[in-house]
């Protein structure tokens, strides 16, 4: 039997309903495609519970449609689980592929992605410490302005905020010239990111969100707000290289792509911009030597935003963006060609997928496992 694809999803983050969104489009697309034109077969879907963090396999014989998927989901927290490391460590690496679709916490930043090396896994996970690298979305805009210079793209003013400088840092935010952005530092999906005008007026009001962030979150940024129009640059690493996918602009009547326009479609619309425009140009190459710096692998996003005079700044990385019906990365993918199961096959058979096995020590000698 050749290599098998198999799923996880779920898990314990804010960004939980993304993953589900992720993983119905995929499993719809593939359930749409006639079974002479699937390129690959699907073995296990694995369910990270947010109620009790443990495991569940929903067979694919049992899913039948979007919706069929979805009521499973939901029930299946009655069956039992198993935990995350006895999940992972069953796996054969030599004949399962496992793609990630975690979003956010564990998913993104380092976590699963060391498991995954830990225990020899082959599949979509990436180099853990460039996962989290690009969640810390303050150390990210520095890893950028170190390796690209300010007149090629430029990274707006930012305050970090942690609880132990909450008192000294919020009231800073007077400091930083026009309308202020309110973010946290490493949760993704524009969760508790909000644009406030006036940042002495609303000085209360901005530090009631910080707090609110620091809830969930080690650190709040205090953004400058920067005029003009918000664009995304996707690309997939595989064995042939980095693809840079179109770039699409996010267009909100605001002019501000907060949590309330991403959880609406109806306040924001994409344009995909033509490869030949300048904006375009100019992006893909800025995110070309992102993506060449930081050695990433299978897929990432990157977020700009660009003033009236054509000055590209850079937002944040989406290590591993949302997949669901709609949205941005699908946009991109569709407008070159691609579907979600073309992505997977493409990465599927990437030399880099099964880097952890040679850069890192066997997971027997790291966590003992029984060889008996």
């Amino acid at each position: 039997m050749g290599l098998q694809v198999s799923f996880i999803f779920g898990g314990i983050s804010t960004e939980y309903d993304s993953s589900v969104s992720s993983l119905v489009n995929i499993i719809s697309t593939y359930l749409e495609l006639p079974v002479d034109r699937r390129s690959f077969q699907i073995n296990n879907i694995y369910h990270l519970n947010r109620q009790d963090g443990l495991i569940r396999k929903i067979p694919l014989t049992d899913v039948s449609n979007e919706l069929n998927l979805a009521a499973y989901v939901e029930s299946n927290v009655r069956s039992p689980g198993e935990t995350i490391l006895r999940t992972l460590d069953a796996i054969d690496p030599c004949n399962e592929y496992l793609v990630n679709l975690l979003h956010g916490q564990f998913g993104e930043d380092g976590g699963i992605q060391w498991l995954a090396a830990l225990l020899g896994l082959k599949g979509a996970f990436g180099d853990p410490h460039v996962a989290s690298l690009t969640m810390n979305k303050y150390a990210m805009s520095l890893f950028v302005s170190s390796q690209i210079p300010a007149d090629i793209v430029r990274i707006p003013e930012t305050r970090l905020i942690k609880s132990k400088n909450v008192e000294r840092e919020t009231p800073i935010a007077s400091s930083i010239k026009g309308p202020v952005v309110v973010k946290p530092n490493s949760l993704g999906s524009s969760i508790l990111t909000e644009i406030f005008d006036d940042s002495v007026a609303l000085q209360d009001d901005i530090s009631g969100m910080v707090s609110e962030i620091l809830r969930y979150d080690s650190a709040a940024l205090l953004q400058e707000y920067i005029p003009g129009s918000e664009y995304s640059c996707g690309c997939i690493v595989g064995s042939s290289g980095i693809i840079l996918l179109p770039v699409v602009e996010i267009k909100t009547q605001r002019r501000f792509f907060g949590s309330k326009e991403k959880n609406s479609n109806d306040l924001y619309q994409l344009r995909v911009v033509d490869d030949n425009d300048e904006i375009s140009v100019n992006i893909k190459y800025i995110a070309n030597r992102i993506a060449d710096s930081l050695d990433l692998y299978n897929i990432a996003r990157f977020d700009f935003r660009v003033n009236e005079n054509s000055e590209v700044y850079f937002l944040e990385c989406n290590y591993l963006p949302g997949l669901g019906a709609g949205g941005i990365f699908p946009t991109m993918l569709q407008s070159h060609g691609m579907t979600l199961i073309d992505m997977i096959d493409y990465i599927l058979d990437s030399p880099r997928s099964s880097f952890a096995k040679r850069l890192y020590l066997g997971v027997n000698d790291v966590i003992g496992r029984d060889q008996t």
